[in-house]
């Protein structure tokens, strides 16, 4: 049977494309797979497991003697992997349009933030009583700008990435 029809082989070919491999034991492979929201079972436990020893066999990873104490054996991606990385990690053009739609929709948050700011700071002049409440509704609304502004940021960054 070929590899990439193995069980699991789809979710643990995502962390070898996000992770470089170097001294990981079996558990922290489990741990990165269960982040991709992977049911936690011995059943799925064991397809990874096994899929590991196929790796080593098929000379992706290699095993650390020295470093594999206890009983758990400790693994380092080989030369092969990045073969197993181009033929398996292509970013799908999907993940940069959800990056983009994520970025728009930032975007539009800020717009309107910056005018809820805006009728805020008209609002004090209106209402000198509460003009304390409004500012700290407007500083808090600051914040939540200059956090979305950061997010929008970091998805020019990846998108650039990418490219």
């Amino acid at each position: 049977m070929e590899i990439q029809n193995l069980p699991m082989f789809r979710e643990l070919s995502r962390v070898f494309c996000s992770y470089k491999i170097e001294s990981w034991q079996t558990v922290d492979f489990w741990n990165k797979v269960k982040l991709l929201e992977v049911v936690d079972s011995n059943v799925n436990y064991q397809s990874v497991y096994r899929l590991i020893l196929r790796l080593v066999k098929d000379g992706y990873l290699t095993v650390n003697v020295e470093k594999s104490r206890y009983g758990q054996t400790t693994y380092t991606e080989a030369e092969n992997l990045h073969d197993l990385r181009s033929q398996f990690c292509i970013e799908s053009t999907s993940t940069l349009q959800e990056l983009n739609l994520k970025k728009e929709e930032f975007e539009g948050e800020i717009i309107a933030l910056e005018e809820e700011i805006e009728a805020l700071h008209d609002l004090k002049g209106q209402f000198p009583d509460i003009q304390f409440k409004i500012e700290q509704l407007k500083q808090l609304k600051i914040k939540e700008y200059n956090n979305l502004k950061s997010k929008v940021r970091a998805i020019n960054s990846l998108i650039e990435y990418f490219s």
